[in-house]
This record gives structure tokens, sequence and C-alpha cells, in this order.
């Protein structure tokens, strides 16, 4: 409303004919405060600025109700208007229809104010109208005009006419019959005769006996099913105690690692101390003397032979590490990407030379080669290093021209194999230098220097700094001493020992507590070497039951099986032992009381030699919390193997499945 409004008594006279109420009892209040002088001008109200003027609109008599609704019940929409479009500095009129477009709500009742007159209605007419149940594209589509119809009758008849004799029609009564009423039969009679109680117990009886004929088809089938797992798992034992016998047999005639080395060491060194004995039983003063200088001179020959072995492996290792390093500068750098987890994979410049660096070593190593073949070779070489200005390729150079002349001399190749191993020798070295190699090997010395960063140790036997990974660990490491290198060459105080049992006992281990959901760290802590010095030096080597020595058949298990498995908390039986000892609930009642005491101080023995297990394991637990690769449920987690996954549910008091 325009503040520049003539009078408040022409506003009144507008709202009397609007309303059809006289203006008398009309009143225009601003703030709270009618306005009593008719005469005023709007601008007069409020003179601080000119702006938009709120009126309420009131009665002074309660009887007269102010219906909003007249006021819009006779406007007129118009249906076609005229709009001025402007554009720049012209204009034009453009001709509008308006649509009406309004809802059709249906009148679905209400109520009514008594007092104000107002109509309410139910607030589905507020809505609008119900979506149609085919919309209406389908309605002309070509399925629902051939689409085929069927009629059902489905409601049914609710009265019958019953026809009779009468004087108009005859119906024959040849097949009616003559019924009489019976005697009357009471309700207690009635029960009795139909008995449903006891038909009740009747099906319930068979129920019953059904029921419990399924049950013992079903515990029958259990304990087959349970038998022939339990069959299952004593041949798997059988079979994987003769594989891992079979293994050791060839690692012993064919060693390959240095655990391999390690077992003929120590039988070296068994035998020795066997034969020792026997000779110090048998035979006394020279004849003694000559006895132990046979002997000597025996595990001399054991020992040239197995260095022997030693040499010629590490002959095929150092092949190996040759072509491992071709392999890694020739391969495409990879990697990981965020963006939709892709493997990306890089083939640069440095790969791309790293590979034409193995084709010429390649060539270079062949021993199949004729002289000319050879001398081609060398040429190819004396390309490849003439834009060298180093110390190295000056010397390959010179060497380079020797062996060719000696070749072009016919000199025989026995006579050349040393020079040409030198060549060999120089030219890996040249490929190895990254001033000489064009940075092909760039990202590998990256990579090392990355991988030495804050992992260094210092070993005072040979003086060098090594990797953290070059030290033995074990759980009763306090400080990091000497080197496995500086370790394996002095065993003066750690004797030769095969691991392969101990090993083998520590996977049994580890396999059951993860089988068994362990939440402590302590057995996958533990290395091979710290399962020997329990099994030896805390249970002396020998069954706690049986006494029984055969490192083959030795099983360290839970004592109590409540508890997860520790030094601590472990018993040293055979196998079948350890099955028997698996089922036990009690131990108070199945052992005595000196044989518990007697569990118990090795116990105290185990908690003394590894006084900082628990401490790392600890740290460790509190580390792993939270990771990802340790959820069950997760994706990531790597679950035990299980050949017998249906024997989970009971493993623990039937069977022992992965355990033996």
């Amino acid at each position: 409303m325009s503040p520049i409004f003539p009078v408040c008594l022409k506003i009144l006279d507008n709202l009397e004919r609007i309303f059809g109420i006289p203006k008398e009892h009309l009143q225009l209040v601003y703030r709270e405060s009618p306005l009593t002088d008719e005469d005023k001008l709007l601008r007069d109200i409020d003179a601080e600025q000119p702006k938009i003027l709120e009126l309420n609109l009131s009665t002074d008599d309660p009887s007269i109700w102010i219906d909003i609704e007249k006021v819009y019940k006779d406007i007129v929409v118009p249906d076609i208007i005229t709009v001025t479009v402007e554009h720049g500095q012209q204009s034009w009129q453009v001709v509008v229809e308006v649509e009406n477009k309004a809802i059709q709500k249906p009148e679905l009742g209400g109520y009514m104010n008594s007092r104000t007159g107002v109509h309410y209605l139910h607030g589905y007419t507020q809505t609008g109208p119900p979506t149609p149940y085919f919309p209406p594209s389908m309605k002309y589509h070509r399925d629902t005009q051939t689409y085929s119809t069927r009629n059902r009758k489905v409601q049914m008849d609710y009265a019958n006419a019953t026809q009779m004799t009468n004087t108009q029609i005859y119906i024959p009564s040849v097949t009616d019959k003559i019924l009489t009423a019976g005697a009357y039969e009471t309700a207690e009679e009635r029960e009795k005769r139909l008995d449903v109680e006891g038909k009740v117990r009747t099906i319930q009886r068979y129920f019953r006996a059904w029921k419990m004929s399924q049950a013992l088809k079903e515990l029958s089938r259990e304990y087959h099913k349970r038998l022939q797992l339990e069959l299952e798992a004593d041949a798997r034992e059988r079979v994987e105690d003769e594989e891992r016998r079979r293994h050791d047999l060839v690692s012993k005639v064919f060693p390959l690692t240095m655990s391999d080395f390690a077992m003929l060491y120590a039988m070296v060194n068994k035998w020795k101390k066997s034969e020792i004995a026997r000779i110090t039983s048998l035979h006394c003063g020279a004849s003694k003397i000559a006895e132990l200088y046979l002997l000597l001179e025996k595990e001399i020959e054991m020992l040239r032979a197995i260095e022997k072995l030693k040499n010629k492996v590490e002959k095929d290792l150092e092949y190996k590490r040759i072509q491992d390093f071709f392999k890694k500068i020739g391969d495409p750098i990879d990697w990981y990407s965020t963006y939709k987890s892709l493997h990306i994979f890089m083939d640069t410049l440095e790969t791309q030379k790293g590979r034409q660096y193995f084709e010429l070593y390649q060539k270079l190593t062949k021993n199949d080669l004729s002289v000319r073949q050879k001398l081609n070779v060398y040429m190819e070489v004396k390309q490849y290093i003439q834009d060298h200005q180093c110390h190295e390729s000056e010397l390959l150079n010179d060497l380079i021209d020797r062996v060719c002349q000696l070749l072009a001399r016919g000199v025989s190749e026995k006579q050349l194999k040393g020079l040409e191993k030198r060549i060999e020798a120089g030219v890996l070295h040249h490929f190895k230098l990254i001033e000489c190699n064009e940075n092909v090997t760039r990202h590998l010395l990256n990579k090392e220097e990355l991988r030495m960063e804050k992992n260094l140790q210092y070993c005072p036997r040979c003086q060098k700094f090594k990797t953290i990974e070059d030290f033995k660990l074990t759980a009763r490491t306090e400080k990091l001493r000497i080197c496995r290198t500086c370790k394996w060459l002095d065993k003066a105080d750690e004797p030769w020992v095969d691991l392969s049992p101990y090993r083998f006992i520590l996977k049994q281990i580890r396999n059951y507590e993860r089988l068994h959901h362990a939440v402590t760290s302590v057995v996958f802590i533990l290395q091979d070497i710290d399962i020997h010095h329990i099994t030896v030096q805390i249970w002396h080597g020998h069954s706690a039951l049986s006494e029984c020595n055969d490192i083959y058949q030795l099983r360290l298990v839970r004592w109590d099986m409540h508890k997860e498995w520790a030094p601590w908390n472990c018993i040293l039986l055979t196998a079948e032992e350890a099955k028997a000892h698996l089922k036990v609930t009690s131990l108070d009642q199945v052992y005595e009381e000196e044989f518990i005491n007697h569990v118990t101080n090795k116990h105290l023995l185990a908690r003394r030699h590894f006084p900082q297990l628990k401490t790392f394991d600890r740290f460790f637990t509190k580390m792993a919390d939270g990771d990802i690769r340790l959820d069950e449920n997760s994706e990531y987690y790597n679950k035990p193997k299980m050949e017998c996954l249906e024997m989970e549910g009971y493993c623990c008091n039937k069977f022992t499945c992965d355990m033996f």
C-alpha cells in the first residue's frame, strides 16, 4: 500500500465495498493502536521515510465476521493478456493466452466451525488426483490393444430354492427316506465317543517317535562324518610327516639354502660326537690317538664335500642375482594409483636401455659362439663404451683389444677363458655404475637408500653397517650384536643345529592358534631357534609323559586349553599324547599333583628365559589394534589354511585338525 494514498476514509470506503460490511464497524489498526482520525493522510502516519505500511483490519462488533473468501470470489482471471517486450530501444507487444490448469480435487467431506462457519475439508483434498494405474503412454501401446482377457465368475450364489410337490407338479418319492430321531447323547457321552484326547496322544506319540528317529539318523550321520574326518586327519598327518621327511632328505642331498647347509653341518657334528664317544669307550693310548686321527680325516673330507656343494650353490645364486638385476632394471616401473585403484606400468627410456644391456650381456656370456660371432659381440661392446670417458671403459677397451688379437691369432678358447671372464665381470660392473649407465639404476639406488634410511646397525665383528634385517632376532635378544654372516662363520658360541623340525613345530602352533582366534602375538614373535631353546633347554628334548625323544613325533601344545599358547602355558608331548591332552577339561582330575608341580616349574623357568616376551606382546598388540588385515571380516584378512573346514566348530575338543 503506497504511503501517498489520500486519506484513511477512502480506504474504509473501498473495504466496505469489498467485504460488504458497513464502514462504521470497521477499524484500521497500526502498531496495535486504532486510527480514529478518518481525514488523516497515510503519509502522516509514519513520516520517517517512504516505505510499505502494514495496517490491520478489525471490527468493533464481535458478531460480524470478516470473510476473506469474499474478496477473491468474484475475481475473474483474464484468459488473454498483452505483454510488452522491450529489447534495447525497441519494444513490441505479445498476446499471451493463460491456461487454467487448476486441479479438480474430489469432495471427500470435512467439518464446519459452528461459530465462524468456516468449512474444513479432509487432507486428501489438499493433494493431487491419484496416479493412474497405467501411465498414459501405455494406453495406446500395442500390448494394451492386443492383451488377451478372460472372465471368471467370482460372486457365489447366496440362496438356493427347494422344489416340492404341489398341485401343478409331480415329483416321484421313490428315493425319499424316512428319518427317525435317535437316542439323546449327552456332551460327556459325545466326548467319550469321539475320544479327541486319545487321538491327540496317539498323534503325539507317533510324532515324537518320528522326531526321535530323525534325531538318531542325524546323530548317526554326524558320528560317521566325524569318524571319516578323523581318519582323513590321521591320513593327512601321515602323508605330511612323510613329505616332511622326504623334503629333509632332498635338502640333505641337494642343499640350496643356509638352513639346508646348517642341517648338513649339524649331521656331521652329531656323527663326530657319537664317534668320539665310541672311540673313547673302546680305545685308549696310541690306538685312541690313531682312531681320532682317522676321525679327523673323515670329518675334513665331509666338510670339504659340503664346501664344494656350497661353492656350486653360490655360483648358481650369483647367476640368479645377475638375472634378477637385469630384470629389475628392464621391467617397467609400476605402482598402484588411488584413482580407481589402477595398477599403472610406465616404460621409460631407462628401462628400455636396461633391456638393451641385458641383451648385450646375454650375447657376451654365450658359450656356443664361433670366433666370428665373438668378434662381432666384442665390437658391439666397444661401440657401447666408446662414448664413456672413465677408467672402467678404458680398462674394458684394452681387454677387448687383447682378446680380439688373441682370437685372430688362433689361441684356444680354454686359454682365453680367464680373459673372457674378466671382460664379462667388467661389463657387468660398468652396467651397475650409475655414472656410466645413463641413470638406468637410479630408481634401484633410490629404493635401497629408502630401505637403509634409519635402518642401519653396526656390526663390531665385520666392522660394517648393515640393515636390521641382516641381524638375527629372537625373543631372547636384548641387543643387536653380531650380523647373520658373522654368526654363520663363527660357531664357537652357537653350535650347528638342525632347525627344520622345530620350524615345523612352530608352524603347527601358529596354525592352531590362528584357527582358535588367538588374541596375543606371543607365538608369532617366537622364532624357530626359540622353539629349539624351549624344547631342548626347558623340556630336555623329550616328552613330559613318555620321555619319547623323536623330534619328528614331538609337539608343543597348550597346557591349559582355556588360555592361549605361551612358553609358560605349553607342554611337550608326542602327537598321540597331545590329541588326548587337548580333550582334557580339568587338569586336576587327570594328572597327579606331582606332575602338575613339575610342569609348573617348567613354566616358571620359561618365564625367566623369556623375560621381555610379555613386553613385546603388549607392544605388537597395541600397534596392530585397528589393522584391517587382522579383522576376520575384512577382505584383506589372511585366513589360515584348513583342509577340514567342517571340523572348525568342534576342533577344540574332538579333533586337532591341522595342529597334528
